[in-house]
């Protein structure tokens, strides 16, 4: 039977990452249910989608090999249904999102400096934010051994929360009584924000979008991690 329990119940406030975080429109998964959320997620649509992509995979742990395989008629013409050009898109890396970053930072700290007023909280943020920019592209230069091993690129929704998934509940039990187990997506709608890259995004959008800790983060990386290794032998990274 469908199940509106995800989409019925949403927080329009919720305090993440240390802070309480307004979400006025569609509001976030309850604190006390998104882990559990966030692994049906990654059971029911991530690693399904994300293996349908590695199985095209070289099977070998080299990086010169962990690229998508596009020579036989039926994988172009999936990915063609996905509005991807197998031939000519180019994949969006771990290293693009730090040059956006990058860039992000630089324009607003050019505003700044124009700006009028002097905000102090301005400065701050700005810091905070060359910090942390700094020590993605410190991780990316591999200069402490963490340099984020490479994965072939995969179809990513990149949102995806329950106002955008429809979900099913079986019959056991009470059906009028939600219970996580038995609950799982039925569809997948509203792909505006997808694209065709790192499988690592669609995993750290979760963490970001649905959990509202570093210990749910971690948990369900892990969980992405141990799969996938499972899977194919590879390495996603720390």
């Amino acid at each position: 039977v469908e199940c509106k329990h995800y989409p019925s119940t949403m927080t329009k406030i919720r305090h993440e990452f240390g802070f309480d975080e307004p979400h006025p429109r569609h509001g976030r998964v309850p604190i006390d249910e998104c882990s559990d959320y966030a692994h049906m997620i990654l059971r029911d649509v991530v690693l399904p989608v994300q293996f349908s992509f590695f199985e095209r995979s070289s099977s070998s742990s080299s990086s010169s090999s962990l690229q998508p395989s596009v020579n036989d008629m039926e994988w172009k013409h999936s990915l063609c249904a996905l509005a991807v050009d197998s031939q000519t898109s180019k994949s969006f890396q771990y290293q693009d999102m730090i040059a956006v970053y990058r860039l992000a930072q630089q324009r607003l700290s050019a505003a700044k400096k124009n700006a009028t007023v002097d905000d102090e909280r301005m400065d701050a943020l700005l810091q905070m934010m060359y910090e942390c920019v700094s020590a993605l592209e410190h991780e990316w230069d591999g200069h402490d051994g963490r340099h984020p091993p490479p994965l072939p690129a995969v179809i990513c929704h990149m949102d995806l929360q329950p106002q955008n998934l429809t979900f099913w509940h079986d019959r056991h039990g009470n059906i009028n009584v939600h219970v996580s187990k038995h609950c799982s997506v039925a569809s997948v709608v509203d792909f505006e924000e997808a694209a065709y890259a790192d499988p690592r995004f669609e995993v750290l959008l979760i963490c970001r979008k649905v959990l509202a800790n570093l210990e749910q983060a971690e948990g369900l990386w892990k969980s992405y991690s141990s799969s996938v290794k499972l899977r194919t032998t590879w390495d996603v990274g720390p």
